[in-house]
């Protein structure tokens, strides 16, 4: 009497493909999820960022101050976040790179190493503009991106906050 033990070599090639038709249907949907999860993540950086800006913004210390006064007018014409704030020394610049803790040295690399969903790596620009209201009175988008989480890299070229396509934005 023989008591052999294992599977056979049809048993694990039924198992197999089994696994693979698994792996082919779930993958896509997967890869689906950790995009969206990647967009969500970050909106809540351009939140953060935005919440910074507002905060600054309204510091009494900085509404006193000429200079930084001068960069918040300056949010009339849209802007890229680091020609605004990325070498100024104003209350308002230092008052929201201390709200991010993001220190004198930052840069485009700086908020760009935060962002985790598809662009082009050294294109990623975040745009300000001051769009007027009470509620949201600041619009801001990040170019190459894509909030659909389909990769499809919508551009935006900084001109006004009422063209944002498909980009990262608050508005």
């Amino acid at each position: 009497m023989k008591n052999e033990k294992g599977f056979s070599l049809v048993e694990l090639i039924v198992v197999i493909a089994i696994m693979a038709l698994l792996v082919g249907i779930l993958a896509p949907q997967l890869i689906k999820y950790i995009e969206k999860a990647k967009v969500s993540t970050d909106l809540q950086t351009m939140d953060a960022i935005y919440q910074a800006l507002i905060y600054a913004a309204n510091d009494p210390e900085v509404v006193q101050e000429s200079a930084s006064m001068a960069e918040i007018d300056s949010m009339i014409n849209a802007t890229t976040l680091e020609s605004l704030l990325g070498s100024s020394n104003t209350k308002f610049a230092n008052e929201f790179r201390d709200a991010l803790n993001w220190g004198t040295g930052f840069n485009r690399n700086t908020y760009e190493a935060l962002f985790e969903s598809s662009h082009d790596a050294g294109s990623l620009e975040i745009y300000v503009q001051y769009k007027g209201g009470f509620m949201n009175p600041i619009a801001m988008w990040a170019t190459y991106t894509d909030v659909t989480g389909k990769k499809q890299y919508a551009s935006n070229n900084g001109n006004d906050w009422q063209n944002i396509g498909d980009c990262i934005a608050i508005q």
